[in-house]
Formats: C-alpha cells, structure tokens, sequence
C-alpha cells in the first residue's frame, strides 16, 4: 500500500495508520551473505529477538539484539546505547534500511513457525530438500501437448 500524496504529513499519518500485516511488509530488512545462501532469499520482515548487525550511521559495525520496533520503522539494537548528561543511558532508533539479519531468534533450539513458512514460501524450499520443478533447458508440457 503506496501512498500517493508528495506532503510529508501525509506519508507520516498514512505510516502510523498501517494496519500491523501492512507495517510487516514496510519491515522487510536485509539477510546477511551467508543466511542468504543458506536460505535463498535475500530480505525477511525483521522480528524482536533478531540479531542484526548495523550498516551505517554512527554505530556502523556494532551487533545486537532488536529490543523494540517503534510504529516509525525504527528499530532498538541492545548494543546501541547513548549516554545521556545526567547518567542515564538510552537506546536510539535506527532505520530498518541500516540493518542487516545475522541471526534469527529461535524458540528453544527451532525457528518460530511463522519465519519458517515464510521462508520456504518465498524461497521455494522445504528444509532439507528442495522443490523439484521443470529445469532451466527444459520446456514444460502445456495444453494439448503429448508425450
């Protein structure tokens, strides 16, 4: 869902009326190289309990663990902390673009069953083995066509 309006206002009201499966697709984040070429994808809506490592911007190279996701597609890293004047330390939010997934959360020693399905939906493998389909030199058999 694109909003069409140029104002900025706009853009930003429309962003906090998302519905939560709308924001979903807004939170799409980056795979690290070698989750990449284990899976097969390369971007997963990013979930709490992720461990991400960051690519710009003043905390460029730290990893952590996403702590919060705020309504403005920011994200809280654990490691990423600032140090207030009075003493106190906050967790700023960073943009979802500056971030990449190095690890997923699991529960206990497997992944959650709702990252799982989405990854085998949108890589076209089930764990272990992979689809099997027509290959690249092949042509399949359409209508009316023998053997």
């Amino acid at each position: 869902m694109k909003v069409k309006s140029k104002k900025p206002t706009k853009q930003r009201k429309a962003l906090y009326k998302y519905k939560k499966h709308q924001r979903s697709k807004l939170l799409t984040c980056r795979l690290a190289d070698f989750l990449r070429d284990e899976f097969g994808i390369k971007r997963i809506p990013l979930r709490v309990g992720d461990s991400v490592r960051v690519c710009s911007g003043e905390f460029r190279d730290f990893e952590g663990e996403v702590l919060e996701i705020t309504k403005n597609l920011r994200v809280k890293v654990k490691e990423c902390v600032f140090d207030k004047a009075d003493g106190t330390q906050f967790h700023p939010t960073i943009h979802v673009s500056n971030l990449v997934i190095t690890k997923f959360r699991k529960i206990g020693k497997k992944m959650d069953g709702w990252r799982s399905a989405m990854i085998e939906k949108k890589s076209g493998f089930i764990w272990g083995e992979e689809l099997v389909g027509p290959k690249k030199g092949e042509k399949g058999k359409g209508k009316g066509e023998e053997e």
